[in-house]
């Protein structure tokens, strides 16, 4: 194990995380809440780097805490799989393929309520994959945002339609009251989705040069930059609900239905196996909520 924390503050961090609570993990783990910080203390000590923020009693992931939450979810669940496999012999698994955004913003946070209702169907998460790999059955489910679903062998269920819209933090409110305020506040853009304010401004109407300002990697560090304060995003309605009922981002201007939608696709062969069958209802249900 050189090299490597301790393998017991893995585990406190990632229930922590998954539950973005030191008490629910405390109580999940049937251990004390000075136990679940003690040990994410010591794993903040090794990384040398902060893996929460701690504000008003409620901890958020950082950008660093966000990548390991990844590699433990990967980790843990090819560990328990295994073990599982090797126990009984019983399991269900699913290969579950989406964008990183759609994974850390939204399907890791409620991921534990599908698994609280179905605790024989184990979710290995994969990077974003293509159609041929469903097809090759290299992935089982593929939720992907874009126009329209593939023809024939796929099978595609909507999942969302997708609004998207400015968002900043709180204390931008009273610059940004209209699109017109926008030549004044700094921007922010995703590398992964450098189309994102064109595409909103065509939908909203909205006239300027949209093409200066910040750019990150991708749309959660964007989404991230925003909430603290670095300038203005655009993103999904979908990816940000928490933000938005936290209060962390506001959206002064509201959102506009774009061309795209999110789906949920799998192949048409498969589209009644029992575990893809319960992941879509738990997901579509999970989106309505």
């Amino acid at each position: 194990m050189t090299g490597l924390p301790p393998l017991r503050a893995l585990h406190y961090f990632h229930q922590a995380a998954l539950n973005s609570s030191f008490s629910l993990a405390a109580e999940h783990l049937h251990v004390t809440h000075s136990a679940i910080s003690h040990q994410i203390r010591q794993l903040e000590s090794w990384m040398g780097k902060p893996l929460f923020v701690r504000t008003q009693g409620r901890v958020k992931l950082t950008s660093h805490g966000e990548r390991l939450l990844l590699s433990c979810q990967k980790a843990f669940s090819e560990l328990h799989s295994t073990c599982e496999s090797i126990r009984t012999g019983m399991r269900y698994h699913l290969k579950v393929s989406c964008s990183p955004s759609f994974l850390s913003q939204w399907l890791i946070p409620r991921i534990a309520t599908f698994y609280q209702r179905h605790p024989d169907i184990e979710i290995q998460f994969q990077a974003l994959a293509n159609i041929n790999q469903l097809r090759s059955e290299h992935t089982d489910i593929l939720v992907l945002s874009q126009e329209q679903p593939p023809d024939g062998d796929i099978d595609a269920t909507l999942v969302s339609e997708d609004y998207t819209g400015p968002l900043c933090a709180p204390l931008f409110a009273q610059r940004f009251r209209s699109d017109r305020d926008l030549a004044e506040l700094p921007l922010l853009h995703a590398d992964t989705h450098l189309q994102a304010w064109s595409e909103w401004a065509n939908r909203a109407g909205a006239r300027g040069n949209f093409r200066a300002g910040k750019h990150f990697e991708n749309l959660t560090l964007a989404i991230q930059a925003a909430r603290n304060g670095l300038g203005v995003i655009i993103a999904p309605r979908l990816l940000v609900r928490q933000e938005l009922e936290d209060g962390t981002l506001i959206a002064p201007i509201g959102f506009v239905r774009v061309d795209r939608a999110t789906w949920m696709m799998t192949k048409e062969g498969r589209r009644h196996d029992a575990e893809i069958s319960l992941f879509r209802n738990w997901l579509r249900e999970a989106a309505q909520a």
